[in-house]
Formats: C-alpha cells, structure tokens, sequence
C-alpha cells in the first residue's frame, strides 16, 4: 500500500512538474508582420489634467505571416496617454478564417526624441473562425513608427512585428 501511494504521489508531482510542459509542446507559433495607419481618430483633452488626452481609433493594414498567407487587419481601440490602450484587431483571411486578438498596453515604450517612436504589450487570442475555430493563446507584439516624415507620422503609419503561441481546442 505504502508503494502505491508513494507512485501516486511521485506521478502527481512530475505530471504538475512537467504537464505545462507537454502541454506547450503542441502549441503552435503564430509570428506575422502588420503595417496599417489610422482611418479614423477621435481625441479629446481631459480637462483638468495638462497633457492627458482620451479617444478612440480605427486602424487599417495587412498582416503578412511567416508561412505566406496575407490578412486584412482592422484595429479598433481607445487610448489614454497617461494610462495605455486597449482594443481589438481582427485578422480576416482570403479563405474566410477569421482571427480575433485582444490587446492593453503598453508594457514598454521606445524613449522620445530617437528616428522611431515604439512600444511593446502583450495580445491574447480571443476567437477564430474556419480553420482556427477554437483559437486560445497569447502572445506580443512591439512597434515602430517613423518620427523623421512628418506626413507618415500624421497618418499613423506603424509596423508592428506579432509573435505568439496558441492551441485549438479542437486539439
């Protein structure tokens, strides 16, 4: 009796040990490139507070992945200069799978006053249709925007690099 107990206590500390483990070995990588601009932005000043400015975007791009495929990306969210932002994009596919991610940030910002301005945050897969039904991981992503050109800088011209890891739950 006391082997049995002394294996299933042995197997229950390597499975919680190792399980997360095995568990990452069949996720998969997600690692895509996005260029898009802002479509539309509305801000206002906080009023009060010098400097603090809240609004929301529309963001429009593609997302061009490791493996050749190509997705129109439509990014929505808010912003507020003194807390971050949050928001959606919404990957759409030439077969009709679609990905949703979720993001906040940021976790780290570029310094002012260099050639890029940038920041880097964290994204979570939220939902996905066609071939990624079932979508759940997460991921991050950093950002570069051109401060030299005053034009693509009006426009919100970034490039984003996506790298994740994520599982279907069909699997």
């Amino acid at each position: 009796m006391k082997r049995i107990t002394v294996a299933s206590i042995l197997s229950l500390v390597l499975l919680s040990a190792f399980g997360p483990i095995v568990t990452q070995a069949w996720a998969e990588t997600m690692n895509f490139k996005l260029v898009s601009m802002v479509e539309k932005m509305e801000k206002v000043q906080v009023s009060g507070i010098e400097g603090v400015v809240i609004g929301v975007l529309d963001r429009k791009g593609l997302s061009m992945f490791e493996n050749g495929d190509i997705a129109t990306t439509a990014c929505r969210g808010t912003f507020d200069t003194k807390k971050g932002f949050q928001g959606y994009s919404t990957l759409s596919f030439e077969d009709g799978s679609t990905v949703l991610v979720s993001w906040k940030g940021p976790s780290s910002m570029v310094p002012p006053g260099g050639t890029y301005g940038g920041y880097s945050a964290p994204f979570e897969y939220v939902k996905g249709t066609g071939r990624f039904e079932g979508i759940k991981g997460s991921g991050t992503f950093s950002a570069k925007a051109p401060n030299w050109d005053k034009d693509f800088k009006a426009k919100g011209f970034t490039y984003y690099e996506f790298t994740g890891t994520y599982n279907l739950s069909s699997q």
